[in-house]
């Protein structure tokens, strides 16, 4: 065996390791789950207060919530990002609390206090037993706002192709994780990889509620382009707010809030 043969081979079997290793432990790069206790400091004065979720699959998630404030107001429904907890984003969802919208903060499995193991099937567990305890609060679905954020638009357009909401938002939405993944991890074959996949671009024709996508231009972590792919693929009605200078997690820095509360008191003049 020449030299230059035994370097191929070696080279070649690290590789093969490396591909071996990130399939294995993919799912702790896809989810970055913060395992803190969830300190009601984070929602004090808020109105939010903790509540639980029962899955089909036996789990009892930490979750938050409040009631809007008249009958008239409609509640949002947060699936948030891959990574720390709820608590995380209260301050971000405070101006639509102070403005009278219901809020439920959804906790996933395996995130803060929360028992269980992150993976897509569970996240649509999760998704589910949120839906049904706002069902059990008496609150229709005309009355609800899904609201997806990163990862959490996978969940959002799950759940919206089944039934008709308010309104769905999605803020920095992905095709797929597969096509994110090849495009942070070019060097590998990550697109045949992946388990958890979160395809939206092939169900999102499908949904049945107003659209509102919400990207940064600037965005390094799920690229504007992928948006723009959905937002393209997606039935009327939609709209989009697409900000030149924004990247993935400063969005609400550029008067985002004053942008969705027009578009959803826009809704209430329309009759889909």
């Amino acid at each position: 065996m020449t030299k230059i043969t035994s370097i191929m081979i070696y080279g070649i079997s690290f590789y093969l390791f490396v591909i071996l290793i990130m399939f294995i432990f993919q799912r702790s790069l896809l989810y970055q789950p913060s395992k803190e206790r969830l300190d009601p400091f984070l929602y004090s004065n808020t109105g939010l207060e903790k509540i639980n979720l029962e899955t089909s699959d036996g789990l009892v998630l930490n979750s938050l919530f409040r009631k809007p404030s008249t009958n008239k107001k409609d509640t949002i429904v947060v699936f948030h990002g891959n990574a720390g907890h709820i608590g995380h984003r209260v301050d971000k969802f405070r101006s639509f609390l102070e403005e009278g919208y219901g809020l439920l903060l959804v906790e996933y499995r395996g995130y803060g206090e929360n028992p269980g193991n992150p993976t897509e099937d569970g996240f649509h567990k999760d998704g589910d037993a949120a839906l049904e305890f706002l069902t059990k609060q008496n609150i229709s679905k005309q009355k609800t706002i899904l609201y997806g954020e990163s990862l959490g638009c996978g969940l959002t357009v799950k759940l919206s192709i089944k039934e008709k909401y308010k309104a769905i938002i999605l803020e920095a939405p992905f095709t797929s994780i597969a096509e994110v993944a090849s495009r942070h991890y070019w060097y590998l074959p990550a697109k045949w990889l992946v388990l958890d996949r979160f395809d939206i671009l092939s169900i999102i024709k499908n949904i049945k509620s107003p659209l509102l996508i919400l990207h940064g231009e600037k965005d390094n972590v799920i690229s504007f382009d992928l948006g723009k792919k959905v937002f393209n693929a997606a039935p009327e009605p939609k709209e989009s707010i697409f900000i030149l200078n924004a990247g993935h997690n400063n969005l609400y820095e550029f008067n985002i809030f004053e942008k969705i509360n027009n578009f959803l008191k826009d809704l209430n003049k329309k009759d889909y």
